[in-house]
């Protein structure tokens, strides 16, 4: 229900707060939130004083989910990559040892490439 003006000044002196409408059942000063129903000119401030407290709130139908829950979406992946990898035409990468072999032993040290001195510019290339 819609508030007088001058009730809404009295709330306001009274209790230091202004409010334009209250509850049409219980009374009750409404925030933000109101509860009303399509071409009604009540509010209300809950489902349980608008009289449908039980009934389940109204969902927006989306795409139905093709696996209904996790284990059935993972499952269906795995078995999707093993029919992927039985064809003879995809071939898995495979590590080549001899490639990759004494890698350790091949690096050299910066001492055995010699470090400019101070005088001496970083780059070997020198004009005449």
């Amino acid at each position: 229900m819609l508030l007088a003006t001058q009730k809404s000044y009295e709330l306001l002196a009274n209790y230091g707060f202004f409010a334009r409408e209250i509850c049409d059942k219980c009374g009750i000063v409404l925030g933000p939130v109101r509860f009303s129903r399509h071409g009604e000119s009540e509010v209300y401030c809950s489902r349980e004083c608008r009289g449908d407290a039980y009934r389940s709130a109204a969902h927006r139908q989306g795409r139905p989910r093709k696996y209904k829950t996790g284990r059935e979406r993972r499952a269906a992946k795995t078995r999707q990559q093993q029919v992927y990898r039985s064809h003879p035409n995809v071939e898995k990468t495979v590590r080549i040892q001899s490639e990759t072999k004494n890698l350790q032993t091949q690096k050299v040290s910066l001492s055995y490439l010699g470090t400019p001195g101070p005088a001496e510019p970083l780059s070997s290339s020198r004009r005449a």
